[in-house]
């Protein structure tokens, strides 16, 4: 596989700049096109206000507001891809975002978008917004942190590896940041055996990719394995982990919890998923 197509999520908060770097950075290393998708529509209305006829004026004046950022942001957009050379779509729609997010990114090779912080109301209303996207996307989603600095990606590469077809599919979208970094490992968590593909005919497919790669296994602790995956990541000195999402059935996942979610909602590293 390779990236010749980035689709990456604008919208009018503080984070969409860390976003387009990031969009930026990737399109310049694979030559590739970036589609920049701003959209106008407000993530949700504030509950206080709900059913007391303000909604609509609400949430028309909130896209409004978005509309002229969109103006001045696509200015930058034009004129950063005119200095790097990059080629760039602009689009603006109105809508939900995740249903737009996930139409486009049927023709992009790879989807940029932020984790959910809830101590933003907007994310509070579109929590799993993007392991979600993992399910819509039909591409590999990279997940930017809200917080801290976002470097170059993929010099120490950890895959979360469980034997599922998520896992798969992310490892096979990762591709042209293994076959870059300068350290790749395959860490297993809590594997009593029973991992149909064990991790090291994993190592045997990325070397005929020209991937180096070593395996780790830990123990799951206390049966928290979204825990033991970020630990591991940070002693490791990891920049990016590629994982699948939703080990379980989706609705287990969201009654119970999981590694994904762990992994959503502690992650301090980007995060390259699938499903």
């Amino acid at each position: 596989m390779t990236i010749k197509t980035i689709l990456v999520h604008l919208a009018d908060d503080e984070r969409h700049k860390t976003r387009l770097e990031v969009a930026m950075d990737l399109a310049r290393r694979y030559q590739a096109h970036v589609m920049a998708l701003f959209i106008a529509t407000p993530v949700g209305t504030p509950a206080e206000i709900t059913g007391r006829g303000a909604s609509l004026v609400q949430i028309s004046e909130a896209t409004e507001i978005a509309r002229e950022k969109a103006v001045s942001l696509e200015t930058e957009f034009r004129e950063r891809c005119k200095r790097d050379r990059v080629s760039g779509t602009w689009l603006v729609e109105e809508g939900d975002h995740l249903d737009l997010l996930g139409r486009h990114a049927h023709c992009a090779d790879l989807a940029i978008v932020s984790q959910t912080d809830p101590e933003h109301l907007e994310d509070r209303l579109m929590l799993q917004f993007p392991d979600h996207l993992t399910l819509v996307a039909g591409c590999p989603v990279l997940v930017i942190p809200h917080a801290g600095e976002v470097g170059r990606l993929g010099r120490r590469v950890v895959i979360a590896w469980k034997s599922t077809s998520g896992a798969v599919r992310a490892i096979r979208g990762a591709l042209p940041f293994l076959k870059e970094a300068e350290k790749v490992e395959i860490l297993t968590v809590g594997d009593k055996g029973g991992v149909s593909v064990p991790a090291a005919e994993v190592a045997g497919f990325l070397a005929r990719h020209r991937v180096k790669a070593e395996v780790h296994s830990e123990s799951d602790g206390e049966g928290q394995i979204g825990k033991a995956i970020l630990a591991h990541g940070r002693a490791f000195g990891a920049d990016l982990l590629v994982m699948g999402a939703y080990g379980h059935s989706r609705l287990r996942e969201l009654i119970l919890g999981g590694a994904t979610r762990h992994v959503m909602t502690h992650m301090t590293t980007p995060v390259l998923m699938s499903h």
